[in-house]
């Protein structure tokens, strides 16, 4: 699904193309000759039972004839001599207007099936026409909707919108329950895709009960999509991801192919938003695949804007211009404008990439100018934002401020307008209420004045002028007593309106302020960044003075990605939607990790910088590493900021079970109001500090929220000139001293042996890995396959008669994840079990979702592996001595091979290495990312926990693009490898451990 585009508008055209598939155009023209035949009928002036049965007769036989020559049509392959025969039709004196009518629809959906929408317009706007002079009201009221469909595949959303509701009118007024629930349906399609997200939802909501209670569970399902995919323009993308697998498991129930490559396509894009590329790419591609097969060209533009936005995303450059140039072609064949302005900009974004400015402001005014034609103030504002990109890159900066001013005027217009909608509407009801008060009161009163009257007539001349006072003072009295009551609530409702007013201004006053903040400490690194590339472009530096320069544009590069990495957590954590993932965590590997870090930045400042470690060095706890260390490296970074002469000291300890931190430093220090507020959101101590240091007042507040997520405690002491101390405290849920992992380097053979029987296959891309876990099956007497990826996987089940398979998830050429579903399509049912390092409960939940029966842990656990041998596949156990000849001989060799492979995986560590320093001189990061998983892997395997973990953590700081650790940890991961390697020669040594590590651009 693209933001913009259509969801096979669900009630009309999906609807006739799935249940009646080549029929489609039989079943059109069989209605339309059925509606033509009643209504030749009732025009009859004659009504009796003779005239009727004849004028019957003869309706029977006209709707036949031209039933017949619309099926003549409607075969007819030849889009010219259709044409012909539509004419010839048309050209015909005898026919009835509500024959013309039908003729004319006829040639319009014909026109539409063609994707020829403009004549599809032109030719039912003829016979709404024709229609509304015969007040034929039902004909127009269908007309008007089929207007409104082929308007909005065009994406003229307004005009789509008008013709709906038209139709709608006539429908609420007769009893037609699912016909206006579809046009409810469509209606918050189009508003959906206008960006008026509550009016949208609002017409989804009507449409729904009337699907439950009139409808089939498939209308249903497809209210509760097209709502999904609202959820996806409204940013709720864990909302939107669960509401479309709920769709998935549906429609492949159903066996609906249409529907479900429109949910992988939706599902591809909430997985794009959520940063999950595989899955992304997975169910994108599928979408594209069907849409390919099946050759709907106007869906597979769509689907070609969709993959060029994502590869754009990831910086997969070369294929996001294929599908984009792809994109561009299909949507001017189809007339799809959404699909064509999506794709320029997805075009303009690549060349800009490749450094071809002209081309992509080209490509950029083209987008603009379809943008605003459908008016998507979305894509609108992206075309500006990157048009000031690009200016700035060609060097016409002055369009480049005004491109990415008028971004930011058009949104402070925007929100001004909905402040100013809200207060409007606030007002009206308040004054809505006091009208209707003041009706009341004024029915009351004229009331007892009738009533008054009436009882004059039964009385004498003096008791009605008792009577009369008597009323005049009670209606005084209660006059007075509105009066009050009144004044009361008018005061209540003043003082609150005063007090929303207050927030609002203070929201206001909120939101100017960050914006000030982030705008200032943009603007300071962007000045930079520009002033340098200009200096550079026009070669106004000598050779000596270049690396400075350069090392100034990557420092204020780096300085940016920290600020909207700030603010992506920050919004993470107000809207609920950061989580926690625990595990047992070497403390003193952490902070020797965060050693390295500072250690360097400190010493070029000319600062002392010491970690103090008051526990044992095997101690582990459980906790989410990767967010403490966030807190830690905001803390260390803030202290050594804020410190220009002097120490930045880290004392770490273990007291009831609680860890304890403190970050002292000998900076500037704070007074206690400073102190107070340092936790606070855009805060610093004053506008001094500010100016001298920089920062958007986003870390601290960031740590505090992390602090309450972990359930943690911070505080800080600090004095003017003397420093500050910032003291965290973490509760310990488990603390333990760690050991070694039991991995398949253990002995083989135990008192308890077992034998077991079948034919397994392990599909593993590293060679020592294969060959270790293949040694300790065939021990267990099973008999083993090993490949290196998905595809030679899939062969080899195709050729051998296989009882488990065991499937590393990230391999070459095809993965573990789309080797399993082409197993399972082809219908393969035995046991497939992820082999992974990555086995947390929401991950092998995951595992289980998408078909596999299980996870295998790494490293190997015998018992483990033996538990799970035995759920499948039959064996023997018997007890055995150790000390006996056979077994001493078989332990002796296995510990020889064992030996054997370890001395190879550690020989081949260097190369391994070798391939993650390429990969981060050439910037792929996809490439680099998938070394560090199999260097993973097989740390874990050979029982070196340090090296699987740095590794483990270089891997997860690619994945969320954290570049400004990537350095600090390569090195560490150097170091590491560096300890266990033997690099063969001298040569060699120098060659791959001084190379120097280009430092990450992102692009």
């Amino acid at each position: 699904m693209d933001d913009q585009d259509v969801r096979d508008f669900n009630h009309f055209m999906r609807k006739l193309d799935t249940r009646f598939g080549e029929n489609f155009n039989k079943v059109v023209i069989q209605s339309l000759t059925l509606s033509t035949a009643a209504l030749i009928c009732l025009s009859s002036a004659t009504f009796s039972p003779r005239s009727l049965a004849s004028q019957a007769n003869l309706a029977d036989s006209l709707a036949t004839s031209l039933a017949a020559n619309l099926e003549r049509i409607s075969a007819e392959q030849d889009e010219q001599k259709a044409q012909q025969l539509f004419a010839t039709l048309l050209a015909d004196d005898t026919l009835t207007d509500i024959e013309t009518i039908n003729i004319l629809r006829a040639k319009g959906m014909r026109a539409f099936a063609s994707d020829n929408l403009q004549l599809a317009i032109e030719e039912f706007n003829r016979a709404r026409e024709i229609a509304e002079v015969i007040k034929a009201r039902q004909q127009v009221a269908e007309i008007n909707k089929r207007l409104g469909v082929f308007h909005y595949f065009r994406g003229e959303y307004e005009q789509a919108a008008a013709y709906y509701k038209k139709s709608l009118l006539f429908y609420s007024l007769q009893h037609y329950p699912v016909e206006r629930a579809n046009l409810f349906n469509n209606l918050g399609l189009v508003y959906s895709n206008m960006a008026e997200f509550k009016t949208s939802l609002d017409y989804y909501q009507q449409a729904e009960p009337i699907y439950r209670q009139y409808g089939e569970p498939l209308d249903v399902v497809d209210v509760r999509f097209n709502i999904a995919g609202l959820y996806v323009q409204m940013k709720r993308y864990d909302v939107a991801i669960e509401s479309f697998l709920e769709v998935k498991r549906f429609r492949e129930q159903q066996q609906d192919e249409s529907g479900l490559a429109l949910v992988h396509s939706d599902l591809g894009v909430a997985y794009k938003y959520a940063g999950d590329f595989q899955l992304a790419e997975r169910y994108q591609l599928l979408a594209y695949d069907y849409y390919q097969t099946q050759g709907e060209g106007y869906h597979l533009a769509t689907q070609c804007n969709n993959l060029a936005g994502l590869y754009n995303e990831f910086g997969m450059t070369e294929h996001a211009r294929k599908y984009a140039e792809q994109g561009i072609d299909l949507a001017q064949q189809h007339q799809h404008k959404s699909a064509l302005a999506g794709s320029y900009y997805e075009l303009a974004l690549v060349t800009y990439t490749a450094g071809q400015q002209p081309a992509a402001l080209d490509h950029l005014q083209r987008a603009r100018q379809l943008a605003e034609q459908y008016d998507n103030q979305r894509l609108l504002d992206e075309v500006k934002q990157l048009s000031a990109l690009v200016y700035a890159a060609a060097g016409q900066y002055r369009q480049g401020y005004q491109s990415q001013l008028a971004v930011i005027q058009d949104k402070d217009k925007r929100n001004n307008e909905e402040l100013n909608a809200q207060l409007a509407e606030f007002e009206t009801k308040q004054l809505k209420q006091r009208i209707g008060q003041l009706v009341t009161q004024d029915k009351l009163t004229q009331l007892e004045f009738e009533r008054a009257n009436q009882m004059r007539n039964f009385f004498v001349f003096v008791l009605i002028c008792i009577t009369i006072i008597g009323l005049l003072l009670m209606q005084k009295r209660r006059s007075r007593k509105a009066e009050a009551e009144l004044e009361a609530r008018v005061s209540e409702r003043t003082a609150e309106l005063s007090q929303a007013t207050d927030k609002l201004e203070e929201a206001n006053r909120i939101k100017n302020q960050f914006l000030a903040n982030v705008t200032h400490e943009i603007k300071t690194p962007l000045s930079v960044v520009l002033a340098n590339a200009e200096a550079l472009l026009n070669e106004e530096l000598a050779g000596d003075d270049k690396p400075a320069h350069y090392r100034q544009l990557h420092t204020n590069s780096l300085y940016l990605l920290d600020i909207v990495n700030d603010l992506h957590d920050l919004s993470k954590i107000e809207a609920d939607q950061l989580s926690l993932c625990p595990r047992q965590t070497s403390l003193s590997e952490l902070f020797a990790q965060l050693d390295a870090m500072f250690s360097k930045q400190a010493r070029d400042k000319g600062l002392t910088f010491r970690v103090n470690q008051n526990f044992d060095n095997d101690i582990s706890i459980n906790l989410d590493a990767m967010r403490f260390n966030q807190i830690l490296i905001n803390l260390c970074s803030n202290a050594i900021k804020f410190t220009n002469a002097g120490s930045v000291i880290i004392d770490v300890s273990l007291l009831d079970e609680q860890l304890l931190v403190r970050v002292s430093d000998t900076g500037i220090g704070m007074d206690d109001e400073q102190a107070s507020q340092v936790f606070g959101c855009f805060v610093q101590a004053d506008e001094n500090i500010a100016r001298r240091f920089g920062g958007s007042g986003l870390g601290l507040y960031l740590v505090a929220k992390l602090c309450s997520l972990m359930q943690a405690d911070i505080s800080v002491s600090s004095a003017i000139g003397r420093g500050s101390v910032f003291t965290l405290t973490v509760p310990i849920t488990s603390c333990q001293h760690h050991s070694s992992r039991r991995t398949v380097s253990a002995s083989i053979h135990s008192q308890q042996a077992y034998r077991f029987t079948g034919q397994v296959l392990v599909a593993e891309d590293h060679p020592d890995n294969r060959a270790l876990i293949s040694l300790y099956l065939q021990r267990l007497g099973l008999e083993v396959l090993a490949v290196e990826n998905g595809e030679l996987a899939i062969n080899a089940i195709e050729q051998h008669e296989l009882d488990l398979v065991l499937m590393d998830l990230q391999m070459p050429v095809l993965d573990g994840f789309a080797a399993l579903t082409r197993l399972r399509k082809s219908g393969f049912q035995k046991p497939v079990y992820a082999f992974t390092a990555n086995a947390m409960s929401h991950d092998i939940e995951h595992f289980h979702s998408i078909g596999f029966t299980g996870c295998v842990e790494k490293p190997l656990d015998r018992q483990n592996l033996i538990s799970m041998l035995q759920q499948h596949l039959p064996y023997q156990s018997e007890v055995v001595i150790d000390e006996t000849p056979e077994v001493v001989i078989a332990a002796n060799q296995d510990a020889q091979a064992q030996q054997q492979l370890a001395k190879r995986f550690r020989d081949s560590i260097h190369l391994d290495v070798a391939n993650i320093c390429r990969a981060d001189a050439e910037q792929d990061w996809q490439a680099m990312s998938r070394y560090c998983h199999k260097l993973s892997g097989a740390a874990l395997m050979f029982g070196d926990k340090k090296l699987a973990d740095v590794s483990r953590q270089l891997e997860l700081c690619l994945v969320h693009r954290r570049f400004e650790q990537k350095h600090a940890l390569l090195m560490a991961l150097k170091r590491e490898a560096g300890q266990m390697g033997d690099p063969a020669s001298d040569d060699m040594r120098h060659e791959f451990w001084d190379s120097k590590v280009t430092s990450a651009t992102l692009q």
